[in-house]
């Protein structure tokens, strides 16, 4: 994860006043919204995206969700065949195993509106209220992601098409890391306290990347 600090002093602030007002949006918003699920999932010791939650798995739960919030909706995966039960598009990475760089600039390159929304398929709290919050923002910068005590989410918020060049200009220089391609576009960090989450026991970042946290997320939450 990134420090917020290192983010806020590599953003560029870049106003568009001309833009309306997003927070007045209907749902579901102009956004395509992208669900990572190309993490091999090592620290769970299985597929995170097909864990049990709620009478469905965590993917599904999240492909319901999105589909709610979100004009399109895809899955980014290496291995597409394994969503082939889901009830939207999967894009398969454009190239194998190279992380989240590759994973997000897969999605932009087919999204059809101008901002995606990205999420890892390990985060099944994400709410209405966060993305709605998230969303008055996104078209003042290139990239703008979430933000807590700190630390910066890079796989939780929205991106621009801007972000393509950087994407791949970085996966080119075998720069697998997303906070690599943040210093180099112009991001803001949202904090996470200017949402008041009534609707979660947890915090709609939280992700499920060990046992532990699964047993924790199950534990706290009722679906």
């Amino acid at each position: 994860m990134l420090k917020g600090g290192n983010l806020m002093e590599a953003s560029l602030d870049r106003q568009h006043p001309d833009i309306l007002d997003t927070g007045r949006e209907t749902l579901p918003l102009p956004v395509t919204g992208l669900i990572l699920c190309g993490g091999k999932s090592k620290r769970m010791g299985r597929p995170k995206a097909f864990l049990p939650y709620g009478g469905r798995t965590i993917v599904e739960h999240l492909v319901d969700r999105f589909t709610k919030l979100f004009d399109e909706v895809f899955l980014v995966a290496n291995e597409p065949d394994a969503f082939s039960q889901m009830t939207v598009d999967v894009v398969k990475d454009i190239l194998p195993n190279r992380g989240p760089v590759c994973g997000i600039l897969s999605g932009l390159l087919v999204a059809k509106h101008e901002h995606v929304f990205v999420a890892a398929c390990d985060m099944p709290l994400i709410d209405k209220k966060l993305v709605r919050e998230m969303s008055r923002q996104r078209c003042d910068y290139d990239v703008v992601v979430l933000g807590h005590e700190g630390v910066v989410e890079p796989l939780l918020g929205f991106y621009a098409k801007s972000c393509v060049k950087p994407l791949e200009d970085a996966l080119f220089a075998g720069k697998n890391a997303v906070h690599e391609v943040l210093t180099g576009v112009s991001a803001q960090v949202f904090d996470y306290k200017q949402v008041v989450n009534t609707s979660e026991q947890m915090p709609a970042y939280f992700n499920v990347n060990t046992p532990l946290d699964y047993s924790e997320l199950l534990a706290n939450t009722t679906r």
